[in-house]
């Protein structure tokens, strides 16, 4: 990241504030892996972290004799201040494709935000938050993206207890400008996960990201992966490194569009 900034703070008066990186170096180092892991698990945590997610996606296309690959960056952005905290999560992809076309380069750009209402000196085990999700026309070939650019609400809700995290994140996109020529965009996707954590920086759990494109026909506008992660925190000196392994089943799916995914993630930690 350019500059010194690494995470987010808060001040006296509320507004939103930048944490150094030597004293966000020394927040991080002074956490157990087990704090790590179950932040981690939280997607309301006011954390900085950056996932590094790769999806081998097989079973892709016409006789389901290919597949795809993707990468995708997806930094995690808190901002905190006395009434809430806001949270940043862009997602952008690099793809190598061999389905519908033989093309590699960068996809569409996602960012979703969202704000969660706190307030100060205390904590509740349920957090709700909202805001709004964006997906932009940032794709190298026209095979990788969507040609749109498309905007709509974002919602969070998470429960915590002592050893689970569960929850949802839920959106909805409608095309707003773009390619005249590609087709509008309409999309609803749900993710709700469930975390055990795990002695020692360990941590398993169950998840789906779904989605449902209006635009399409009946038999190809669901997406229901099911499957799961197992996940362990380790440091490398004071550094926390997150390492995760997947795997999903599609139980439903646009025709042509990939069976299974097996997914490695390396996610780098630095604040609270």
């Amino acid at each position: 990241m350019p500059g010194d900034v690494y995470g987010a703070g808060q001040d006296n008066a509320g507004d939103y504030v930048a944490v150094s990186a030597p004293l966000a170096f020394a927040q991080d180092a002074n956490q157990s892996a087990d704090d790590i892991a179950r932040k981690l698990a939280d997607p309301g945590a006011a954390m900085i972290s950056i996932p590094l997610q790769y999806n081998y996606l097989g079973e892709v296309g016409p006789g389901e004799n290919t597949h795809n690959q993707q990468l995708k960056i997806q930094p995690v952005i808190p901002f905190v201040g006395t009434n809430g905290k806001f949270l940043l999560r862009p997602i952008l992809p690099i793809q190598w494709n061999h389905f519908p076309s033989d093309e590699n380069g960068l996809g569409d750009l996602f960012v979703q935000g969202y704000y969660i209402p706190t307030h100060s000196g205390t904590k509740s085990a349920t957090e709700f938050g909202f805001g709004a999700a964006a997906l932009l026309d940032t794709a190298s070939d026209g095979s990788l993206g969507t040609g749109k650019y498309s905007l709509g609400p974002a919602f969070v809700l998470i429960h915590k207890t002592t050893h689970w995290t569960m929850g949802a994140l839920a959106n909805h996109i409608w095309s707003v400008a773009g390619d005249d020529d590609r087709g509008a965009v309409s999309q609803t996707a749900l993710q709700p996960f469930f975390t055990r954590q795990l002695p020692d920086g360990w941590s398993a759990g169950i998840t789906s990201e779904t989605s449902y494109n209006w635009k399409a026909s009946s038999r190809d506008a669901w997406t229901i992966p099911l499957g799961g992660t197992v996940s362990k925190v380790v440091k490398f000196g004071n550094r926390p490194v997150s390492f995760s392994l997947g795997a999903f089943y599609n139980v439903d799916r646009p025709e042509f569009a990939n069976r299974w995914t097996a997914r490695l993630q390396v996610t780098f930690v630095f604040a609270e």
